[in-house]
């Protein structure tokens, strides 16, 4: 090992930390304590037996058992969230039945109401059967019921819904850690039973942040900057049309609604600054107190209002965790930013909540800002002030090389999850950002500060009228021919391959760091070539999609499974929505299903599964009991009984023309979160 990587283990830990948590949820099984605490105790004994024998030539040794004891140590944590979070999931759909308990969470969006309620009674279930939380969603009259108070509502709950293809984002263990056990519906309005006492600080919060978003939308004016600006504020995103999400999603400036280390830069930033600017106006303060000290002190403040205000999305606990670091270093008369800050954020949330590494938000936030640091050590102090032109120059182009940096940084991310790439999206973000940057969070800061004293009447159209000319701007560029660029499914090695590259780049800091962008170029290549599934079956076969050879999806039904169905056209590359896809050629109880590479057939009763089963390599009977064909089928038979045990499936060819199943029960394992 170099000697120029010696004491950078720590930049490390959090990549095998994740990478331990990362095989915790692979596992078929709940792993048995009995078997990794030994396992656990064991790596750390070689860890300090290496490290108190260590000589010269033994550091591999020592970076070695170190590493075994990371993996494990993010196994074990998993392990440990999963159970400290255990909550009852609904073996089954409940209701329509009542339930009755105290309102946590109430969602104002446009299309109606969604309540998160800690029940105390649901219908006849026992104590030990009902879930901590449930979330039922309400489209009439919108209820006034505030967190805290105790509601009535009649509908049906039913257990939380797995991932809509194997392998895809699983709605239900995310749900679980958040200790919703059920979601649902309502039939009737919700009923009020009491207003709520003095609630604990949490629902506190909840109110205050719902209080803040009503006056921020009222005052920013116009129902999609208003809900932006709440967004950006709250963290509360359902003030926001689904037309307008999709604009900022279609130009790379998603980015803009989530919490994230953009907006926790600026805001601490705004207040650093102006807090030092202030200090430093009386000349007395300026020469005999630390008032770059007392600035950090004021901006940490305002890093954990702010977080409050949020809601705490992992992408801003990271910013935060990173903005503090800084402070207290400024405090510490150290160096504020630095890759060893962003480790210790990464290692924090680890800790805290290890089932964040499997999202999309906490790979993308930490890739950028990764990235971005990364860059920021190699250039250096190469670029040193020359004066205001040099300035304002050095402004534009930083904003340049961040949007582009950030760009490269979490595209795989944007490849992977969500199959589609911006084409636009650097253009994009050097027009918004600068108004972003300069007018609209600076004066959303401002407008926080004086909320207080009702002056921030004046500030908030300021902010609308600042995110009017975003909206504008998005939507002139998500109009352009091509603003998409659609990319069928990586698989898991292509990912991980170019994850692997990108950390080589990022991380190491000899020059085989350059081993990387090879890496990062075999990952695209090995994406590009991920094999492609061409059948699908969603779970309880809703709907089966078949993926014909000129790439056209074909249904068996028009409106079964709508959600699924999305995600089968996100998976494939398919990016504009045709509403008369083709439907599977039916002749009397047998269809044939136009899957590529595949002999498939769907039967509506046990004779033409017989008769498919001599014909075809895969037969789809959607019944519950096969009545003994399995035994004597040649085929692959496929039953609504089958699909029960494994939720999804997707099937594809190997090399041999033989179908490959792909099944949820694989891929999501015997979690708790699985009914």
């Amino acid at each position: 090992m170099s000697e120029r990587e010696t004491g950078r283990f720590l930049l490390w830990a959090p990549v095998l930390m994740i990478l331990g948590v990362g095989l915790y949820f692979r596992l078929p099984a709940e792993p048995s304590a009995a078997y990794v605490a030994p396992l656990f105790l064991l790596a750390t004994a070689g860890w300090m037996m290496a490290v108190r024998l260590s000589f010269a030539g033994q550091a591999q040794t020592v970076w070695a058992t170190r590493a075994v004891f990371f993996i494990l140590l993010g196994l074990v944590l998993a392990m440990l969230r999963t159970s400290a979070v255990s909550t009852p999931v609904l073996p089954r759909t409940i209701g329509p039945a009542p339930i009755e308990g105290t309102l946590l969470v109430r969602e104002d969006r446009p299309t109606g109401q969604r309540l998160t309620i800690e029940p105390e009674m649901i219908g006849i279930l026992t104590e030990e059967q009902r879930p901590r939380k449930v979330r039922v969603s309400w489209r009439g009259t919108p209820t006034d019921a505030v967190p805290g108070d105790r509601v009535r509502v009649f509908g049906v709950v039913m257990p939380p819904p797995g991932p809509a293809v194997p392998g895809g984002f699983d709605y239900g263990r995310q749900l679980y850690y958040q200790g919703i056990g059920g979601s649902g519906f309502l039939y009737a309005e919700p009923d009020i039973v009491a207003r709520g006492p003095r609630p604990p600080l949490q629902l506190r919060l909840a109110r205050w942040r719902q209080r803040i978003a009503e006056r921020i939308e009222r005052l920013a004016g116009g129902e999609d900057a208003g809900g932006v600006a709440a967004a950006l504020v709250t963290g509360r995103r359902d003030g926001i049309p689904q037309e307008v999400t999709d604009r900022l999603r279609d130009t790379g400036l998603a980015h803009l609604l989530a919490i994230s280390g953009l907006h926790m830069g600026l805001v601490c930033g705004v207040l650093f600054f102006s807090l030092r600017f202030l200090f430093a106006c009386h000349p007395g303060w300026a020469a005999r107190y630390p008032i770059r000290k007392w600035a950090a002190v004021g901006g940490l403040l305002g890093g954990v209002t702010y977080l409050a205000i949020s809601g705490a999305p992992v992408s801003a606990q990271r910013a935060f965790i990173m903005a503090a670091i800084g402070f207290l270093a400024i405090l510490a008369d150290r160096r504020a930013i630095s890759l060893r800050n962003v480790a210790l954020a990464a290692l924090i949330i680890i800790v805290l909540t290890p089932e964040a590494v499997m999202s999309a938000g906490f790979q993308m936030s930490f890739a950028a800002v990764t990235a971005l640091v990364a860059a920021y050590d190699l250039a250096g102090d190469r670029f040193s002030d020359r004066g205001l032109v040099y300035r304002v120059a050095a402004f534009f182009g930083a904003l340049f090389l961040t949007s582009l940096i950030a760009g490269l940084a979490t595209a795989p991310m944007a490849m992977f999850h969500f199959n589609r790439i911006a084409t636009y999206g650097l253009p994009a973000n050097m027009l918004v950002m600068p108004v972003f940057t300069l007018i609209v969070m600076p004066m959303a800061v401002l407008g926080l500060v004086l909320m207080p004293t009702g002056l921030d009447r004046f500030i908030w159209p300021v902010v609308g009228q600042g995110l009017e000319i975003i909206l504008t701007l998005t939507g002139w560029i998500a109009d352009r021919p091509g603003a998409v660029t659609a990319v069928p499914q990586w698989s898991g090695m292509a990912f991980g391959i170019v994850m692997a590259g990108l950390l080589f780049l990022c991380l190491l800091k000899a020059g085989w760091r350059w081993a990387g962008v090879p890496v990062i170029l075999m990952g695209i290549v090995i994406g590009a070539a991920s094999p492609r599934s061409t059948l699908m079956i969603a779970e309880n076969m809703a709907n089966i999609g078949a993926l014909d050879g000129e790439g056209t999806l074909h249904l068996l039904k028009r409106r079964g499974g709508r959600f699924t169905v999305d995600q089968w056209r996100q998976m494939h590359g398919i990016a504009v929505e045709r509403p008369d896809l083709p439907l599977f050629d039916c002749v009397e109880d047998l269809c044939d299903v136009p899957a590529a590479g595949l002999d498939v057939l769907y039967a509506h009763d046990r004779e033409a599964a017989a008769r498919g089963c001599r014909r075809a390599q895969v037969v789809i009977w959607p019944v519950w009991d096969d009545r003994g064909l399995e035994e004597s089928c040649p085929a692959r038979l496929l039953t609504r009984e089958r699909l029960g045990e494994t939720g999804p499936v997707t099937v594809r060819t190997d090399r041999q023309g033989r179908p490959l199943l792909a099944d949820g029960t694989r891929l999501r394992g015997a979690r708790p979160w699985v009914p």
